[in-house]
């Protein structure tokens, strides 16, 4: 790997700098457990730097009101990483375990679509609206309102996809006007600090602007979440932190944005004709980020008539994409993270044996790979939705069968979850196919293996699936603040 993907600097008030005291720690590539190199250790005074330059960045530039600047500069960062494309691959391959195909996809390409698209949308954006005149309490007035940036915005973003939701993040709040720290995760830092290395090579976003920040610890992240100086915490990742940063944030009544964890149902009714699509589906999705992504549909719900059909065809083909090398371009399931996820996945399968589910297939780690922390593509059967493994985010390649008795039930089944992030509906029909769907409490769905994800579609969750939503219009309008106006007519 060459250029940006030795990237291991923090970017901090305009310059790639190294943390305090040349503090680094090592990157490890989950697919062969070794060190790759080094990244960035950044320390207390160092996120204290990046909030004050942020905030100075936001207060003092006229980055807020140049609407033709920021446009600008986004595009400019657009060519930038789209020269890089290859090199963030291989960081994604190296860092996360991506797999090849995953990084033509999700995991690089389609997430600098967003650039262009919000480089748009700041440009036709509807940032002043006319009420018009009325009589009011002090006479004939003229009425407006218009929408401003929210301010200084900390985003905190996971290792699972961290390009693309590093740009759902940071993309929306600079093209809004407002200034940003982005604090990646510990497992994941190359990928965001090669967005630093493109924006100070490459754009002329002004200092402060955007900073990036890695660290080894886990909990410095806080530091984000409780200085009064930020104006928004944009956070993705688990249920549990993001009630932890909602407690942190009401200290301030800091503004929040948060997309966490999810449990979503892939109903199958029982007209469906073609159950090969169902198991090549359902496979597909939990080979995606090996099962590490919180919009997958980690549950699947058959008709008990045709319950045992459906989990032979569902195995059949998860046997058919068995974990391998990431770099390997016909790989479809890499690794999982690290090795504590590796054990708390196999932690959840022994719980549900113990309550009563059976392994189908997979529910080991493969005997033929002797490094990386890589586990088996797993469906369990016999589950019933009170089950651990029904309930809680596993976040690894394990797929949940349960059956139901008819479209009440499974809807009730599918809403009888703490989350509401996703879902996929299957049916001969598809009006009964959306009629279903209409009934479970999700924030998106896919009918008969209908494709949600772009850059103009919202996406976020009900429930405690998260507050608000990202990408789309949606995600644009969550770093805005609407100011209301009047004057005498």
């Amino acid at each position: 790997m060459t250029g940006i993907a030795h990237e291991a600097r923090l970017l901090i008030d305009g310059v790639l700098t190294e943390a305090e005291g040349g503090a680094t720690y090592d990157n490890v590539n989950p697919a062969t457990e070794q060190v790759i190199g080094v990244a960035a250790d950044a320390s207390a005074n160092d996120v204290e730097a990046a909030i004050a330059a942020a905030r100075r960045a936001f207060d003092e530039s006229d980055w807020s009101t140049n609407l033709e600047l920021r446009v600008a500069s986004i595009r400019q960062f657009h060519a930038g990483l789209l020269d890089h494309v290859d090199e963030l691959t291989e960081i994604s391959i190296a860092e996360i375990g991506a797999t090849r195909m995953a990084c033509s996809s999700i995991q690089v390409v389609e997430p600098l679509k967003f650039l262009p698209y919000y480089a748009n949308l700041a440009e036709s954006y509807e940032w002043r609206t006319n009420l018009g005149d009325a009589d009011t309490l002090g006479g004939p007035a003229t009425r407006w309102t218009e929408a401003e940036p929210v301010g200084v915005v900390a985003a905190i973003t996971p290792w699972n996809v961290p390009t693309q939701i590093n740009l759902a993040k940071i993309i929306p709040a600079l093209a809004a006007g407002c200034t940003v720290i982005l604090k990646a995760a510990p497992d994941t830092p190359w990928s965001a600090l090669a967005l630093g290395h493109v924006i100070a090579e490459h754009t002329d976003i002004p200092p402060g602007v955007i900073n990036i920040i890695t660290s080894s610890d886990n909990t410095i992240g806080e530091l984000l979440t409780t200085d009064p100086r930020v104006d928004m915490i944009s956070f993705t990742g688990s249920t549990p932190t993001g009630r932890r940063i909602m407690a942190a944030a009401s200290e301030n009544v800091t503004k929040v944005f948060l997309e966490l964890g999810g449990k979503s149902a892939m109903v199958v009714l029982d007209d469906v004709e073609d159950l090969g699509m169902v198991a090549a589906t359902a496979a597909f999705g939990t080979a995606t980020v090996c099962g590490q992504g919180c919009a997958l549909s980690t549950r699947i719900l058959l008709p008990r008539s045709r319950y045992d059909e459906g989990i032979e065809a569902i195995a059949a083909m998860m046997a058919a994409t068995p974990p391998a090398d990431p770099s390997d371009p016909g790989t479809m399931l890499g690794p999982l993270i690290n090795a504590a996820q590796r054990d708390k996945v196999e932690g959840y399968v022994r719980s549900a044996l113990d309550e009563g589910a059976r392994v189908v297939c997979g529910g080991k780690r493969p005997e033929s790979m002797t490094a990386g922390y890589f586990y088996e593509p797993t469906l369990l059967a016999d589950v019933t939705n009170d089950m651990k493994v029904a309930q809680e985010e596993i976040f690894g390649p394990v797929l949940v069968a349960i059956a139901y008795d008819d479209d009440d039930d499974a809807v009730r089944i599918a809403n009888d979850s703490i989350f509401g992030l996703s879902g996929h509906v299957f049916s001969a029909d598809d009006d009964r196919a959306l009629a279903v769907a209409r009934k479970i409490r999700t924030g998106t769905m896919s009918i008969n293996g209908g494709v949600w994800y772009g850059a103009d579609v919202p996406f976020g969750g009900y429930k405690q699936s998260g507050i608000g939503r990202e990408m789309g219009q949606a995600g644009f309008d969550e770093y805005l603040e609407t100011k209301a106006y009047a004057k005498p007519s």
